[in-house]
């Protein structure tokens, strides 16, 4: 029993010293702004439209609201990027009504995501061709 205590509190203590550096690394990251109009999917989860901030980290790509607060996370391939002449933006997919979030660029990086099951059914059952969206962000 005793031994079992010890463990538990031993990985615990080993996990939130894990996290801290990562979580500190994360909020140590430039924010980028942008004003989306529309609502979007993004790794399987519909964001609603909104004013976000968004911060990259080593594949890491976290949507805050005005307050701060997380409301998406998704994780891709990062590719360096030495843009620095370009405007930061996002670039969406778009069939009929609905928005696919495609990449993320800032000055720094570019990110990528795939595209999903659910935006090849989509785009299979539409006769409507697919609209490339860009949204700048500052």
């Amino acid at each position: 029993m005793k031994k079992t205590m010890l463990l538990t509190v031993g990985i615990s203590c080993l996990l939130v010293g894990m996290a801290a550096p990562v979580s500190a690394q994360i909020l140590g990251v430039a924010g980028l702004k942008s004003d989306v109009p529309f609502a979007f999917v993004s790794g399987g989860r519909t964001i609603q439209a909104g004013q976000y901030v968004l911060q990259i980290k080593q594949g890491l790509v976290r949507f805050l609201d005005e307050d701060g607060h997380a409301v998406h996370a998704i994780v891709s391939n990062t590719q360096d990027c030495n843009h620095k002449e370009e405007q930061p933006r996002l670039v969406f997919h778009r069939y009929g009504e609905t928005y696919f979030l495609w990449q993320v660029w800032s000055r720094d990086y570019k990110v990528e995501f795939g595209t999903s099951r659910t935006e090849h059914k989509l785009k299979a059952g539409l006769k409507a061709d697919q609209e490339t969206v860009i949204l700048a962000m500052r």
